[in-house]
Protein backbone atom coordinates (compact mmCIF):
# COMPACT_ATOMS: atom_id res chain seq x y z
CA UNK A 1 0.00 0.00 0.00
CA UNK A 2 1.22 3.46 -0.76
CA UNK A 3 0.79 6.97 0.57
CA UNK A 4 -1.81 7.71 -2.07
CA UNK A 5 0.22 7.91 -5.27
CA UNK A 6 -2.17 5.53 -7.02
CA UNK A 7 -5.06 7.83 -7.88
CA UNK A 8 -8.69 6.81 -7.72
CA UNK A 9 -9.10 7.70 -11.37
CA UNK A 10 -6.04 5.83 -12.63
CA UNK A 11 -7.61 3.59 -15.28
CA UNK A 12 -4.32 1.89 -16.10
CA UNK A 13 -4.14 0.44 -12.60
CA UNK A 14 -7.78 -0.80 -12.70
CA UNK A 15 -7.77 -1.18 -8.91
CA UNK A 16 -11.46 -2.06 -8.61
CA UNK A 17 -12.54 -5.34 -10.16
CA UNK A 18 -15.26 -7.90 -9.53
CA UNK A 19 -14.81 -10.65 -6.98
CA UNK A 20 -14.73 -13.19 -9.79
CA UNK A 21 -11.96 -11.28 -11.57
CA UNK A 22 -9.97 -11.08 -8.37
CA UNK A 23 -10.23 -14.84 -7.87
CA UNK A 24 -9.36 -15.43 -11.52
CA UNK A 25 -6.17 -13.38 -11.14
CA UNK A 26 -5.21 -15.41 -8.10
CA UNK A 27 -5.80 -18.67 -9.96
CA UNK A 28 -3.83 -17.45 -12.99
CA UNK A 29 -0.87 -16.52 -10.78
CA UNK A 30 -1.02 -19.90 -9.07
CA UNK A 31 -1.20 -21.87 -12.32
CA UNK A 32 1.64 -19.85 -13.85
CA UNK A 33 3.86 -20.43 -10.82
CA UNK A 34 4.16 -16.69 -10.09
CA UNK A 35 6.15 -16.12 -6.86
CA UNK A 36 4.11 -15.53 -3.75
CA UNK A 37 4.51 -12.78 -1.15
CA UNK A 38 0.85 -11.86 -1.69
CA UNK A 39 -1.79 -10.97 0.88
CA UNK A 40 -5.56 -11.12 0.58
CA UNK A 41 -7.40 -8.91 3.06
CA UNK A 42 -11.05 -9.57 3.94
CA UNK A 43 -12.51 -6.32 5.29
CA UNK A 44 -15.78 -6.50 7.23
CA UNK A 45 -16.97 -2.89 7.18
CA UNK A 46 -19.54 -3.21 10.02
CA UNK A 47 -21.38 -0.10 8.92
CA UNK A 48 -23.38 1.83 11.47
CA UNK A 49 -26.00 2.81 8.89
CA UNK A 50 -27.53 -0.68 9.05
CA UNK A 51 -28.69 0.17 12.55
CA UNK A 52 -29.40 3.78 11.66
CA UNK A 53 -32.33 2.44 9.66
CA UNK A 54 -34.09 2.64 13.02
CA UNK A 55 -33.55 6.39 12.99
CA UNK A 56 -32.38 7.78 9.65
CA UNK A 57 -30.76 5.67 6.92
CA UNK A 58 -28.15 7.39 4.73
CA UNK A 59 -27.71 6.53 1.07
CA UNK A 60 -25.76 3.33 0.63
CA UNK A 61 -24.15 4.46 -2.63
CA UNK A 62 -22.57 7.51 -1.00
CA UNK A 63 -20.97 5.35 1.67
CA UNK A 64 -19.63 2.78 -0.80
CA UNK A 65 -18.26 5.52 -3.05
CA UNK A 66 -16.30 7.02 -0.16
CA UNK A 67 -15.06 3.59 0.94
CA UNK A 68 -13.84 2.97 -2.61
CA UNK A 69 -12.07 6.34 -2.69
CA UNK A 70 -10.22 5.64 0.56
CA UNK A 71 -9.21 2.13 -0.47
CA UNK A 72 -7.94 3.29 -3.88
CA UNK A 73 -5.94 6.11 -2.30
CA UNK A 74 -3.87 3.52 -0.42
CA UNK A 75 -3.31 1.02 -3.23
CA UNK A 76 -0.29 0.67 -5.48
CA UNK A 77 -0.74 0.24 -9.25
CA UNK A 78 -0.58 -3.57 -9.05
CA UNK A 79 -3.04 -3.93 -6.17
CA UNK A 80 -6.71 -4.78 -6.62
CA UNK A 81 -9.91 -4.67 -4.57
CA UNK A 82 -13.51 -5.80 -4.90
CA UNK A 83 -16.82 -5.22 -3.13
CA UNK A 84 -18.08 -8.70 -2.31
CA UNK A 85 -21.21 -7.28 -0.66
CA UNK A 86 -22.39 -3.94 0.70
CA UNK A 87 -20.58 -4.79 3.92
CA UNK A 88 -17.48 -6.73 2.83
CA UNK A 89 -14.50 -5.82 0.68
CA UNK A 90 -11.57 -7.91 -0.51
CA UNK A 91 -8.18 -6.29 -1.10
CA UNK A 92 -5.36 -8.06 -2.97
CA UNK A 93 -1.86 -6.73 -2.27
CA UNK A 94 1.05 -8.08 -4.28
CA UNK A 95 4.76 -8.42 -3.56
CA UNK A 96 4.82 -7.76 0.17
CA UNK A 97 8.17 -9.14 1.43
CA UNK A 98 7.04 -10.08 4.95
CA UNK A 99 3.97 -10.54 7.12
CA UNK A 100 4.81 -7.43 9.17
CA UNK A 101 4.17 -5.23 6.14
CA UNK A 102 0.89 -7.09 5.57
CA UNK A 103 -0.11 -6.26 9.16
CA UNK A 104 0.91 -2.63 8.65
CA UNK A 105 -1.17 -2.49 5.47
CA UNK A 106 -4.20 -3.87 7.31
CA UNK A 107 -3.81 -1.40 10.19
CA UNK A 108 -3.33 1.55 7.82
CA UNK A 109 -6.43 0.60 5.85
CA UNK A 110 -8.48 0.22 9.03
CA UNK A 111 -7.44 3.64 10.33
CA UNK A 112 -8.44 5.24 7.03
CA UNK A 113 -11.84 3.54 6.98
CA UNK A 114 -12.61 4.46 10.60
CA UNK A 115 -12.90 8.17 9.81
CA UNK A 116 -16.62 9.12 9.78
CA UNK A 117 -18.27 9.35 6.37
CA UNK A 118 -20.65 12.23 5.64
CA UNK A 119 -23.84 11.02 3.98
CA UNK A 120 -27.40 12.16 3.32
CA UNK A 121 -29.67 13.93 0.86
CA UNK A 122 -29.31 17.62 0.08
CA UNK A 123 -32.68 18.39 1.67
CA UNK A 124 -31.78 16.71 4.97
CA UNK A 125 -29.26 17.23 7.72
CA UNK A 126 -26.05 15.34 6.82
CA UNK A 127 -25.42 12.14 8.76
CA UNK A 128 -22.06 10.74 9.79
CA UNK A 129 -21.78 7.04 9.06
CA UNK A 130 -19.12 5.31 11.14
CA UNK A 131 -17.36 2.14 10.07
CA UNK A 132 -16.02 -0.40 12.57
CA UNK A 133 -13.81 -2.34 10.16
CA UNK A 134 -12.47 -5.73 11.13
CA UNK A 135 -9.69 -6.99 8.87
CA UNK A 136 -8.43 -10.52 8.44
CA UNK A 137 -5.70 -11.46 6.00
CA UNK A 138 -3.84 -14.42 4.57
CA UNK A 139 -0.23 -13.79 3.53
CA UNK A 140 1.46 -16.15 1.11
CA UNK A 141 5.25 -16.06 1.54
CA UNK A 142 7.91 -16.58 -1.13
CA UNK A 143 7.58 -19.59 -3.39
CA UNK A 144 4.46 -20.78 -5.17
CA UNK A 145 1.36 -18.68 -4.56
CA UNK A 146 -1.25 -20.37 -2.39
CA UNK A 147 -4.39 -21.50 -4.19
CA UNK A 148 -7.16 -18.91 -4.41
CA UNK A 149 -9.66 -20.86 -2.31
CA UNK A 150 -7.06 -21.33 0.44
CA UNK A 151 -6.29 -17.61 0.62
CA UNK A 152 -10.00 -16.76 0.77
CA UNK A 153 -10.73 -19.39 3.41
CA UNK A 154 -7.82 -18.40 5.64
CA UNK A 155 -8.44 -14.66 5.25
CA UNK A 156 -12.15 -15.08 6.07
CA UNK A 157 -11.31 -17.18 9.12
CA UNK A 158 -8.77 -14.58 10.24
CA UNK A 159 -11.44 -11.89 9.89
CA UNK A 160 -13.75 -13.80 12.24
CA UNK A 161 -10.96 -14.25 14.78
CA UNK A 162 -9.92 -10.59 14.43
CA UNK A 163 -13.22 -9.58 16.03
CA UNK A 164 -11.79 -10.82 19.33
CA UNK A 165 -8.39 -9.14 18.96
CA UNK A 166 -7.54 -5.80 20.53
CA UNK A 167 -6.88 -3.95 17.25
CA UNK A 168 -9.33 -5.89 15.04
CA UNK A 169 -6.58 -6.76 12.53
CA UNK A 170 -5.23 -10.30 12.18
CA UNK A 171 -2.98 -11.63 9.43
CA UNK A 172 -2.29 -15.36 8.99
CA UNK A 173 0.95 -16.46 7.33
CA UNK A 174 0.43 -19.48 5.08
CA UNK A 175 2.97 -22.26 4.67
CA UNK A 176 5.37 -20.51 7.01
CA UNK A 177 7.52 -22.92 8.99
CA UNK A 178 8.34 -20.26 11.58
CA UNK A 179 4.65 -19.39 12.07
CA UNK A 180 3.83 -23.08 12.43
CA UNK A 181 6.55 -23.56 15.02
CA UNK A 182 5.43 -20.47 16.96
CA UNK A 183 1.80 -21.57 16.94
CA UNK A 184 2.78 -25.07 18.05
CA UNK A 185 4.92 -23.71 20.89
CA UNK A 186 2.09 -21.44 22.02
CA UNK A 187 -0.31 -24.40 21.98
CA UNK A 188 2.00 -26.39 24.25
CA UNK A 189 2.37 -23.44 26.63
CA UNK A 190 -1.39 -22.84 26.82
CA UNK A 191 -2.04 -26.54 27.37
CA UNK A 192 0.56 -26.60 30.15
CA UNK A 193 -0.93 -23.46 31.71
CA UNK A 194 -4.40 -25.04 31.76
CA UNK A 195 -3.12 -28.23 33.37
CA UNK A 196 -1.06 -26.25 35.88
CA UNK A 197 -3.83 -23.74 36.77
CA UNK A 198 -1.54 -20.89 35.70
CA UNK A 199 -4.34 -18.81 34.15
CA UNK A 200 -6.20 -16.18 36.15
CA UNK A 201 -9.76 -14.93 36.04
CA UNK A 202 -10.16 -11.18 36.50
CA UNK A 203 -13.45 -9.38 37.17
CA UNK A 204 -14.66 -6.13 35.60
CA UNK A 205 -17.47 -4.47 37.58
CA UNK A 206 -20.90 -3.89 36.06
CA UNK A 207 -22.93 -1.05 37.53
CA UNK A 208 -26.73 -0.79 37.79
CA UNK A 209 -27.32 2.81 36.72
CA UNK A 210 -30.59 3.17 38.66
CA UNK A 211 -28.78 2.63 41.97
CA UNK A 212 -25.09 3.22 41.08
CA UNK A 213 -24.36 -0.11 42.74
CA UNK A 214 -22.07 -2.85 41.47
CA UNK A 215 -24.43 -5.79 40.98
CA UNK A 216 -22.36 -8.03 38.67
CA UNK A 217 -18.93 -8.63 37.18
CA UNK A 218 -17.69 -9.92 33.84
CA UNK A 219 -15.14 -12.74 34.10
CA UNK A 220 -12.12 -12.24 31.83
CA UNK A 221 -9.27 -14.70 31.47
CA UNK A 222 -5.72 -13.44 31.97
CA UNK A 223 -2.32 -15.10 31.69
CA UNK A 224 0.27 -13.04 33.50
CA UNK A 225 3.78 -14.47 33.06
CA UNK A 226 6.37 -12.75 35.33
CA UNK A 227 9.33 -13.52 33.09
CA UNK A 228 7.64 -13.04 29.71
CA UNK A 229 5.03 -10.81 28.07
CA UNK A 230 1.39 -11.50 28.90
CA UNK A 231 -0.60 -13.40 26.27
CA UNK A 232 -3.76 -11.55 25.12
CA UNK A 233 -7.04 -13.27 26.01
CA UNK A 234 -8.10 -13.30 22.34
CA UNK A 235 -4.95 -15.22 21.41
CA UNK A 236 -5.52 -17.74 24.20
CA UNK A 237 -9.09 -18.30 22.99
CA UNK A 238 -7.96 -18.59 19.38
CA UNK A 239 -5.39 -21.28 20.18
CA UNK A 240 -7.87 -23.18 22.33
CA UNK A 241 -10.49 -23.12 19.57
CA UNK A 242 -8.03 -24.31 16.92
CA UNK A 243 -6.43 -27.07 19.02
CA UNK A 244 -9.48 -28.55 20.75
CA UNK A 245 -8.92 -27.00 24.19
CA UNK A 246 -11.91 -24.62 24.32
CA UNK A 247 -13.98 -26.98 26.46
CA UNK A 248 -11.20 -27.17 29.02
CA UNK A 249 -10.72 -23.38 29.01
CA UNK A 250 -14.46 -22.73 29.40
CA UNK A 251 -14.77 -25.16 32.29
CA UNK A 252 -11.78 -23.56 34.00
CA UNK A 253 -13.26 -20.05 33.69
CA UNK A 254 -16.74 -21.28 34.74
CA UNK A 255 -15.57 -23.08 37.88
CA UNK A 256 -13.03 -20.41 38.85
CA UNK A 257 -15.67 -17.68 38.48
CA UNK A 258 -18.37 -19.50 40.44
CA UNK A 259 -15.88 -20.39 43.17
CA UNK A 260 -14.96 -16.71 43.54
CA UNK A 261 -18.61 -15.61 43.50
CA UNK A 262 -19.29 -18.09 46.30
CA UNK A 263 -16.32 -16.78 48.31
CA UNK A 264 -17.39 -13.16 47.72
CA UNK A 265 -20.88 -13.91 49.03
CA UNK A 266 -19.36 -15.25 52.24
CA UNK A 267 -17.57 -11.90 52.57
CA UNK A 268 -20.86 -10.05 52.23
CA UNK A 269 -20.41 -9.15 48.55
CA UNK A 270 -23.38 -10.46 46.60
CA UNK A 271 -22.70 -10.05 42.88
CA UNK A 272 -23.53 -12.11 39.80
CA UNK A 273 -21.00 -13.13 37.16
CA UNK A 274 -21.03 -12.97 33.37
CA UNK A 275 -18.98 -15.46 31.30
CA UNK A 276 -18.19 -15.37 27.58
CA UNK A 277 -18.88 -18.50 25.53
CA UNK A 278 -17.22 -19.54 22.28
CA UNK A 279 -19.04 -20.69 19.17
CA UNK A 280 -17.38 -24.06 19.80
CA UNK A 281 -19.25 -24.39 23.09
CA UNK A 282 -22.56 -24.31 21.23
CA UNK A 283 -21.63 -27.69 19.74
CA UNK A 284 -21.06 -29.26 23.16
CA UNK A 285 -24.32 -31.00 24.07
CA UNK A 286 -22.97 -31.76 27.55
CA UNK A 287 -22.30 -28.12 28.44
CA UNK A 288 -25.68 -27.31 30.07
CA UNK A 289 -25.23 -30.33 32.38
CA UNK A 290 -21.70 -29.13 33.22
CA UNK A 291 -23.10 -25.72 34.11
CA UNK A 292 -25.71 -27.29 36.41
CA UNK A 293 -23.03 -29.36 38.10
CA UNK A 294 -20.72 -26.37 38.61
CA UNK A 295 -23.55 -24.26 40.07
CA UNK A 296 -24.39 -27.06 42.51
CA UNK A 297 -20.75 -27.61 43.44
CA UNK A 298 -20.19 -23.98 44.41
CA UNK A 299 -23.68 -23.33 45.76
CA UNK A 300 -24.47 -20.51 43.35
CA UNK A 301 -28.03 -19.81 42.21
CA UNK A 302 -28.48 -20.12 38.40
CA UNK A 303 -29.86 -16.59 38.15
CA UNK A 304 -26.45 -15.31 39.32
CA UNK A 305 -24.81 -16.62 36.13
CA UNK A 306 -24.98 -14.76 32.81
CA UNK A 307 -23.68 -16.62 29.75
CA UNK A 308 -22.70 -14.42 26.80
CA UNK A 309 -22.73 -15.35 23.12
CA UNK A 310 -21.68 -13.14 20.22
CA UNK A 311 -23.73 -12.63 17.08
CA UNK A 312 -21.12 -14.41 14.99
CA UNK A 313 -21.23 -17.46 17.28
CA UNK A 314 -25.01 -17.67 16.94
CA UNK A 315 -24.86 -17.32 13.16
CA UNK A 316 -22.28 -20.09 12.83
CA UNK A 317 -24.47 -22.55 14.76
CA UNK A 318 -27.99 -21.13 14.62
CA UNK A 319 -29.83 -24.47 14.77
CA UNK A 320 -27.82 -25.70 17.76
CA UNK A 321 -28.03 -22.31 19.45
CA UNK A 322 -31.80 -22.39 19.83
CA UNK A 323 -31.96 -25.66 21.79
CA UNK A 324 -28.73 -24.86 23.66
CA UNK A 325 -29.98 -21.51 24.93
CA UNK A 326 -33.47 -22.72 25.79
CA UNK A 327 -32.01 -25.52 27.91
CA UNK A 328 -29.81 -23.08 29.82
CA UNK A 329 -32.76 -20.77 30.40
CA UNK A 330 -34.86 -23.68 31.71
CA UNK A 331 -32.09 -24.26 34.23
CA UNK A 332 -32.48 -20.65 35.36
CA UNK A 333 -29.31 -19.14 33.83
CA UNK A 334 -29.36 -15.70 32.20
CA UNK A 335 -28.31 -15.19 28.57
CA UNK A 336 -26.77 -12.18 26.82
CA UNK A 337 -25.95 -11.33 23.23
CA UNK A 338 -22.53 -9.67 23.18
CA UNK A 339 -21.22 -6.95 20.85
CA UNK A 340 -24.65 -6.47 19.29
CA UNK A 341 -24.52 -4.16 16.28
CA UNK A 342 -20.99 -5.04 15.12
CA UNK A 343 -21.87 -8.19 13.21
CA UNK A 344 -25.06 -9.41 11.57
CA UNK A 345 -27.48 -7.38 13.69
CA UNK A 346 -30.53 -9.47 12.85
CA UNK A 347 -33.53 -8.62 14.97
CA UNK A 348 -34.77 -12.18 14.44
CA UNK A 349 -32.25 -13.32 17.07
CA UNK A 350 -33.93 -11.16 19.66
CA UNK A 351 -37.27 -12.75 18.83
CA UNK A 352 -36.15 -16.39 18.53
CA UNK A 353 -33.73 -16.73 21.41
CA UNK A 354 -34.55 -16.44 25.14
CA UNK A 355 -32.11 -13.59 25.75
CA UNK A 356 -32.15 -11.49 28.91
CA UNK A 357 -29.51 -8.88 28.13
CA UNK A 358 -28.24 -6.95 25.11
CA UNK A 359 -24.65 -5.70 25.39
CA UNK A 360 -23.96 -2.57 23.36
CA UNK A 361 -20.47 -2.64 21.88
CA UNK A 362 -17.96 -0.09 23.12
CA UNK A 363 -17.32 1.16 19.57
CA UNK A 364 -20.79 2.75 19.65
CA UNK A 365 -20.54 3.94 23.26
CA UNK A 366 -17.10 5.55 23.18
CA UNK A 367 -18.06 8.57 21.04
CA UNK A 368 -21.68 8.90 22.07
CA UNK A 369 -21.22 12.50 23.23
CA UNK A 370 -19.45 13.62 20.03
CA UNK A 371 -21.07 11.61 17.25
CA UNK A 372 -24.79 12.07 16.65
CA UNK A 373 -24.86 8.78 14.70
CA UNK A 374 -23.53 6.83 17.69
CA UNK A 375 -26.00 8.61 19.95
CA UNK A 376 -28.91 7.52 17.76
CA UNK A 377 -27.60 3.96 17.54
CA UNK A 378 -27.27 3.59 21.31
CA UNK A 379 -30.70 5.12 21.88
CA UNK A 380 -32.21 2.73 19.33
CA UNK A 381 -30.47 -0.28 20.89
CA UNK A 382 -31.59 0.61 24.41
CA UNK A 383 -35.16 0.95 23.16
CA UNK A 384 -34.82 -2.30 21.23
CA UNK A 385 -33.62 -4.18 24.30
CA UNK A 386 -36.52 -2.91 26.36
CA UNK A 387 -39.00 -3.77 23.61
CA UNK A 388 -37.88 -7.40 23.81
CA UNK A 389 -37.89 -7.43 27.62
CA UNK A 390 -34.11 -7.32 28.00
CA UNK A 391 -31.70 -5.17 29.94
CA UNK A 392 -29.28 -2.97 27.99
CA UNK A 393 -25.65 -2.91 29.11
CA UNK A 394 -23.16 -0.44 27.63
CA UNK A 395 -19.52 -1.49 27.41
CA UNK A 396 -16.50 0.80 27.25
CA UNK A 397 -17.75 3.64 29.47
CA UNK A 398 -14.70 5.82 30.06
CA UNK A 399 -15.97 9.29 31.01
CA UNK A 400 -18.57 10.91 33.25
CA UNK A 401 -20.11 12.63 30.21
CA UNK A 402 -20.66 9.26 28.53
CA UNK A 403 -22.22 7.89 31.69
CA UNK A 404 -24.62 10.85 31.97
CA UNK A 405 -25.70 10.41 28.36
CA UNK A 406 -26.38 6.70 28.91
CA UNK A 407 -28.52 7.49 31.96
CA UNK A 408 -30.50 10.00 29.86
CA UNK A 409 -31.11 7.30 27.26
CA UNK A 410 -32.43 4.86 29.86
CA UNK A 411 -29.57 2.36 29.69
CA UNK A 412 -29.77 -0.17 32.52
CA UNK A 413 -26.14 -1.01 33.18
CA UNK A 414 -22.61 0.03 32.30
CA UNK A 415 -19.03 -1.16 32.58
CA UNK A 416 -15.71 0.35 31.61
CA UNK A 417 -12.60 2.13 32.80
CA UNK A 418 -14.70 5.00 34.22
CA UNK A 419 -15.53 2.56 37.00
CA UNK A 420 -12.63 0.10 36.92
CA UNK A 421 -10.61 -2.15 34.62
CA UNK A 422 -10.69 -5.92 35.03
CA UNK A 423 -9.39 -6.65 38.54
CA UNK A 424 -7.94 -9.60 40.38
CA UNK A 425 -10.37 -11.07 42.90
CA UNK A 426 -8.66 -9.50 45.94
CA UNK A 427 -8.38 -6.15 44.17
CA UNK A 428 -12.07 -6.29 43.29
CA UNK A 429 -12.91 -6.79 46.98
CA UNK A 430 -10.91 -3.66 47.88
CA UNK A 431 -12.52 -1.69 45.05
CA UNK A 432 -16.02 -2.81 46.09
CA UNK A 433 -15.46 -1.94 49.77
CA UNK A 434 -14.14 1.51 48.89
CA UNK A 435 -17.05 2.20 46.56
CA UNK A 436 -19.61 1.09 49.15
CA UNK A 437 -17.95 3.23 51.83
CA UNK A 438 -17.98 6.31 49.60
CA UNK A 439 -21.55 5.84 48.38
CA UNK A 440 -24.23 8.25 49.53
CA UNK A 441 -27.30 6.45 50.95
CA UNK A 442 -30.15 6.52 48.45
CA UNK A 443 -33.83 5.62 48.88
CA UNK A 444 -33.89 4.05 45.41
CA UNK A 445 -35.12 0.48 45.43
CA UNK A 446 -32.54 -2.27 44.98
CA UNK A 447 -32.38 -3.73 41.49
CA UNK A 448 -31.78 -7.44 40.77
CA UNK A 449 -28.41 -8.37 39.31
CA UNK A 450 -30.04 -10.06 36.32
CA UNK A 451 -33.67 -10.13 35.44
Amino acid sequence: MSDGTAKAGDTDARPRISAQELLSQLMEHHNAGVPGRTVLLVVALNRSDRLLALAQEPHTLQVLTEVARRVEALLRPGDRYSFVSHDETWVLLCDLPNVSLAELAGSTLRESLMRPILSGRDDQEPTHVTLRPVIGGAWSPGGALAEAHLLVREASDACLRAQRSDDNVLITALDSDMAHVHRGALEREVRSALHGNELDVYFQPQIQLATSKCVAVEALVRWIRPDRPAIPAAQIASVCEERGMMGQLTQYVLNSSLRQISLLRKQGIDVAVSINLSAVTLLDAAFPALVAQALATWGVSPDRLMLELTESAIVQNEAQAIGFMKQLRRQGCMLAIDDFGTGYSSFSYLKQFPLTELKIDQSFVRNITEESADHRIVRALVDLAHTFGMQALAEGVETEATLERLIELGCDRAQGFHYAPALEAHAFVDWFRQREAAATPTPARAEPAFR
